[in-house]
C-alpha cells in the first residue's frame, strides 16, 4: 500500500506541475521605422477578361520607410511549381499568356517616405484566346543607387522585390472542376499545435477558392474550445494543380485528450472528418510507462511473496 500511496503522490505532483503556468513578461519596444520597406497595395489583382477587349487596373507602391527610394516594375508569368505552391516566375503554359498582354504606364520611378507610386496595368486581350484562367505577376523591385566616390551615380542592385499576382479568367466555356483528394487529422502529437491537413485538386481550367474550417471539442463535454468558423482560412487553387495545406489550432495546452473536425469546402462540396486527438508530451508519456511498469512490478512481487508465504 506504501508503493501505491508513493505512486498517487507522484501522480498528482505531475497534476499540480501540468496545472501550473508561468507568465513572464519582458519590456515591449515598438518597432523602429527602417530607412528601406516597400510594400504594394492591393496585394493582388482579380481581372475578368473578355477577347479581343482591354482592360485596366492599378496598384500602388508605397514606401512606409524612412528614405526615398527607386524601383523597377516588370511583368512576369505566374505558376506553382508543387502541392506547396512555391510561387514560379519562370515556367510558361498554357495559363500563363497574361504576362505577353500587359502594359505597365512606367517601368521604373522613385518613392518618398511615407509616400506612393500609381502604376497602371493595361491588359490587351487577342481575339483568338481560349477561355479559362490566365495568371502574372507584377514584379516591384526596390533598387539604391551610391555615389562611386566620382560623383557618379553606382547601382548597388536589389533591396527587396515583392510579386504581385494577378488572378484573371477569360469569359468563354470555362470549366470549375475538382475534389478534395486528402482530410486528415492526426490522432497523437507530442506537442501543440494541433494541425489538420489537406489536399485539394484542381482538374478545371480556371481558379477556384477552397475553404478551410477548424473546430477542436474537449473529450467530455460539447462545448467548443476553438474555432475558426468566423474567419475560416481561404486558398487560391490554379486550374490543373493539387494544392496541400495545413490549419492549425496553435493555442492548444501540452496535455490534453480532445475531438477535432475538419471541413473542407471545395466548390461547393463540404469534405468533413473528424478525430480524437490526444496531446501528450513525450516525457509525460514515458512517466506513464515508467508508472505502469512499477505498478505491474509491484503486483508482480505480491503475488510471488503470497506464494512463498
Amino acid at each position: 500500500m506504501r508503493v501505491l500511496g508513493r505512486i498517487g503522490k507522484i501522480l498528482g505532483s505531475l497534476a499540480l506541475v501540468l496545472g501550473m503556468s508561468t507568465v513572464v513578461a519582458g519590456p515591449v519596444f515598438a518597432d523602429e521605422q527602417p530607412e528601406y520597406r516597400l510594400q504594394v497595395s492591393p496585394a493582388k489583382l482579380d481581372l475578368e477578361l473578355a477577347p479581343g477587349e482591354k482592360t485596366e487596373k492599378s496598384f500602388q507602391v508605397q514606401n512606409t520607410g524612412t528614405k526615398p527610394f527607386k524601383f523597377t516594375v516588370e511583368a512576369t508569368v505566374y505558376s506553382v511549381s508543387d502541392e506547396d505552391y512555391d510561387p514560379d516566375y519562370k515556367t510558361e503554359s498554357n495559363y500563363t499568356d497574361l504576362a505577353k498582354w500587359i502594359t505597365l504606364s512606367q517601368t521604373e520611378g522613385e518613392v518618398e517616405p511615407n509616400g506612393s507610386v500609381k502604376i497602371d496595368v493595361l491588359v490587351d486581350v487577342p481575339k483568338d484566346v481560349p477561355a479559362g484562367g490566365q495568371y502574372a505577376a507584377i514584379m516591384v523591385t526596390m533598387v539604391n543607387e551610391e555615389s562611386d566616390g566620382n560623383g557618379q551615380g553606382a547601382a548597388i542592385g536589389a533591396i527587396q522585390r515583392i510579386g504581385l499576382v494577378m488572378y484573371s479568367t477569360v469569359e468563354g466555356n470555362t470549366r470549375k472542376e475538382g475534389k478534395v483528394i486528402e482530410n486528415k487529422i492526426p490522432s497523437f502529437r507530442f506537442q501543440p499545435p494541433i494541425v489538420a491537413t489537406s489536399t485539394v485538386e484542381n482538374t478545371g481550367n480556371v481558379h477556384a477558392t477552397a475553404t478551410y474550417t477548424l473546430q477542436v471539442f474537449p473529450f467530455f463535454g460539447g462545448e467548443e474550445v476553438y474555432s475558426n468558423e468566423d474567419n475560416p482560412e481561404t486558398r487560391t487553387i490554379l486550374p490543373e494543380t493539387k494544392r496541400y495545406n495545413e490549419v492549425a489550432w496553435e493555442g492548444a495546452p501540452a496535455l490534453g485528450i480532445f475531438k477535432v473536425k475538419q471541413t473542407v469546402n471545395f466548390l461547393g462540396t463540404d469534405d468533413v472528418t473528424e478525430k480524437v486527438v490526444f496531446l501528450c508530451p513525450i516525457w509525460f508519456l514515458f512517466i506513464i510507462l515508467l508508472l505502469i511498469f512499477v505498478v505491474v512490478f509491484w503486483i508482480v512481487s505480491r503475488v510471488r511473496g503470497r506464494r512463498l508465504n
